[in-house]
């Protein structure tokens, strides 16, 4: 028991002077017993025979650890008698390794006359030996409970995070997982069944963006919430993460001739989900409606362990968000494209989010008349490690379906701005035109497009941005229209893609924030055999002309096409007659071409 201790004894100069030898060892034993009397704490000095046996000869502070000594037992007795049984053998290890001459540090529980158990460090130091043939050895026990305790509690709080999610406090996708591990053991055992239900909140990313963070996650704890208290109490309600949740209903009856009951039960689970959901929540004051998307798959028809359950229900939502989301779906075995959509959905948001595997190409925008090179409209591609060079048609909708278009937009302005400048400072006169979707044409959005614009050290008259024309809708418009003319006024060219697809009226082609029609491609290829086209065309160009526009046509291919259009005043152009979208090192010699022409020409 103990290791030995030196204590430093307030004793002044003057006093150790008068006091003798056994004063002071009278003084420092006083001193001990008062300390070991305000602390649990007990220090001793004991002699250790050979066979195990020990003789106390200090025992300070026994009684603060275990109480009073029992009548008919020495302090020794006593003292071993309050070791736990459950540490005894760990106790008796100790005492061993202590008679080898080792100094020993050891923990233990000491259970006290009161039948509470305390925790204690037992620190021992052999000292020396005496003539006898014994170990003389001093050590302190003090009690450790609060600190055992307080680490127990901290293993508990350890434990928690591990298994739970922090924001809502439901179980994660580890504790879920473990959950199904189990629910399908039991399930094959009983021959019953299991449903996994992935549920998807549509459109939160609205939510963070209107309303802040702080509401988005407001609301994700009501969610959690709702869910709880519309299942059973043995059903597990999970986060996934982001805005992801995941149910779990276990032991589910399950009847070979009535399989259709079991596959009803947990349709009717996912739509009373969805009902509830649909329930206004009120986050800060503020009424907020949702909707959620939800895939199930079911043990054991759609899969047999925990991770493919999972993941059928992945794709069985997956599925739901494809045809338009607020439903619900059930996996299905046909389902391959929706799998190989969120394999690739998972390489795109590595590639946005690294910012690799993103390259822009250039099509050229000349001047119909002289053919000279005046812009080039950059056009994203992304270079994917299983399908190669991906056109932006594949991936584009894909990535504003999973919420990477505002970033793939920020790293598409970067390296427009960044090529911009390049261009700019070897001498060649164009501007560059850049897609961007609605969403991003906010303040916020146009906040980035500037400070990239200025970071690259480009001005705002090199850059032209395309929204499409059914990007102005009545709902979204007024905040859109009130950041771009801003920018307008600051020098960015703004055109309206698409035109004459779209529902726009003549009052949104107010010339303070648009700059160019861009007229589309359909309505190009019938020129010039075509009467219908004809009429809508040079119905566009006047329009445009009026309003005093600049139109450009799309998907010029032909010769002919390009007459009729010089013919009927547009001025601007971009197709297959002048080049397809080349990468950027080809830029140069189209430019280069261009000039040669003009000068031909003069």
């Amino acid at each position: 028991m103990g290791l030995g201790c030196s204590f430093v004894l307030p004793i002044s100069g003057s006093m150790q002077s008068d006091m003798s030898a056994a004063d002071l060892d009278a003084y420092g034993s006083e001193l001990l017993r008062r300390i070991a009397g305000t602390v649990a704490v007990m220090l001793y000095e004991m002699k250790l025979w050979p066979d195990g046996r020990f003789e106390c000869l200090t025992f300070v502070g026994l009684e603060t650890l275990i109480g009073r000594v029992p009548e008919g037992m020495t302090p020794e007795e006593a003292y071993e008698a309050a070791v736990h049984p459950e540490d005894r053998e760990a106790y008796d290890a100790a005492v061993v390794a202590l008679g080898r001459g080792k100094p020993v540090e050891i923990e233990y529980r000491l259970k006290g006359s009161d039948g509470r158990a305390r925790w204690v460090l037992d620190r021992m130091r052999p000292e020396s030996s005496t003539e006898d043939g014994c170990l003389l050895v001093g050590g302190v026990v003090a009690d450790i409970t609060d600190r055992k305790r307080i680490e127990a509690e901290a293993l508990e709080k350890l434990a928690h995070a591990a298994l739970h999610d922090s924001l809502t406090g439901l179980a994660n996708r580890v504790s879920f997982l473990e959950h199904l591990e189990l629910a399908l053991t039991r399930a094959d055992r009983t021959h019953r069944g299991a449903a996994v239900l992935f549920i998807d909140l549509d459109n939160f990313k609205l939510v963070n963006d209107s309303f802040g963070h702080g509401a988005g996650d407001e609301l994700l704890k009501a969610v959690g919430l709702r869910l709880q208290g519309a299942l059973r109490k043995m059903d597990v309600v999970a986060r996934q993460g982001g805005d992801e949740f995941l149910v779990l209903l276990s032991d589910l009856e399950r009847h070979p001739r009535e399989e259709i009951a079991f596959l009803r039960a947990a349709e009717v689970v996912a739509s009373k989900l969805r009902r509830i959901l649909r329930a206004p929540f009120l986050v800060e004051g503020i009424e907020i409606y949702i909707s959620a998307s939800v895939g199930i798959s079911l043990f054991p028809g759609d899969a047999d362990d925990s991770e493919t359950l999972l993941k059928h229900a992945d794709i069985a939502m997956y599925s739901v968000k494809e045809a338009g989301r607020d439903g619900y779906a059930l996996y299905s075995h046909g389902a391959e494209t929706a799998l190989e959509q969120i394999s690739m959905a998972g390489r795109l948001r590595k590639s946005v989010e690294a910012g690799r595997g993103l390259v822009l190409h250039y099509q050229p925008i000349v001047d119909l008349e002289t053919a000279t090179l005046v812009g080039v409209e950059a056009l994203v591609r992304w270079q994917d490690g299983d399908r190669g060079l991906v056109p932006p048609a594949d991936f584009i909708p894909l990535a504003e379906q999973i919420g990477l278009i505002g970033s793939l937009s920020d790293w598409v302005i970067d390296e427009a701005c960044r090529q911009a400048l390049a261009w700019q400072e070897q001498g060649l006169d164009l501007y560059v035109s850049i897609n961007l979707p609605p969403s991003y044409c906010q303040p916020t959005g146009m906040a980035h497009l500037a400070a990239a614009a200025a970071a690259a050290g480009v001005g705002l008259e090199r850059l032209m941005i395309e929204v499409t024309e059914s990007a102005l809708i009545p709902d979204t418009r007024r905040q859109m229209e009130d950041a771009l003319a801003d920018m307008h006024k600051r020098g960015l060219k703004l055109a309206i893609d698409d035109f004459g697809t779209g529902y726009s009226s003549l009052g949104r082609l107010d010339k303070t924030w648009v700059s160019m029609l861009k007229i589309d491609r359909s309505f190009i290829q019938g020129l010039p055999e075509d009467e219908h086209a004809r009429t809508l065309v040079s119905s566009i160009i006047q329009l445009a002309n009026t309003l005093g526009l600049e139109p450009l046509a799309e998907g010029v291919e032909t010769e002919e096409q390009r007459r009729y259009l010089v013919e009927h005043s547009c001025r601007y152009g971009q197709g297959f007659l002048f080049s397809r979208p080349v990468p950027v090192h080809e830029i140069q010699a189209l430019y280069d071409g261009n000039e040669q022409n003009d000068r031909e020409v003069a």
